[in-house]
């Protein structure tokens, strides 16, 4: 007989990111787990101090980082995993940022982002 292993609940965020349409993924350098969420759970804006990496020039350990969004930018979620040899190591929590960081770690990256005129 085969038993399923049980799977820990979802958290809410994590729920409303399978609900989001957007997503973009960016690489950095390999941090180790405990290091970053340590250090994202101090101030989340840390992330900007994480260095960009190219994934074909670092492909053995890396962070990719997941952004997803909504169409009009009013919800963005952050997620980070852990890469080792192309293998899923790890995975943070979800957290929320504003527009302000999900464009400065796009520019990290040298993508501008333009965000849609707020209509009243």
């Amino acid at each position: 007989m085969f038993f399923k292993k049980k799977q820990p609940p979802e958290k809410p965020l994590a729920k409303r990111t399978k609900a989001l349409p957007f997503a973009k993924k960016v690489q950095f350098c390999f941090v180790k787990q405990g290091e970053l969420k340590s250090m994202l759970e101090a101030d989340i804006k840390s992330v900007l101090s994480l260095a960009p990496v190219n994934y074909y020039a670092e492909k053995n350990r890396y962070l990719l980082c997941v952004l997803y969004r909504d169409e009009n930018y009013t919800e963005i979620i952050l997620n980070f995993e852990g890469y080792e040899n192309d293998r899923k190591t790890f995975s943070t929590d979800y957290y929320e940022i504003n527009k302000e960081l999900y464009a400065a770690v796009l520019m990290k990256f040298g993508q501008k982002v333009s965000f849609p005129e707020a209509s009243e």
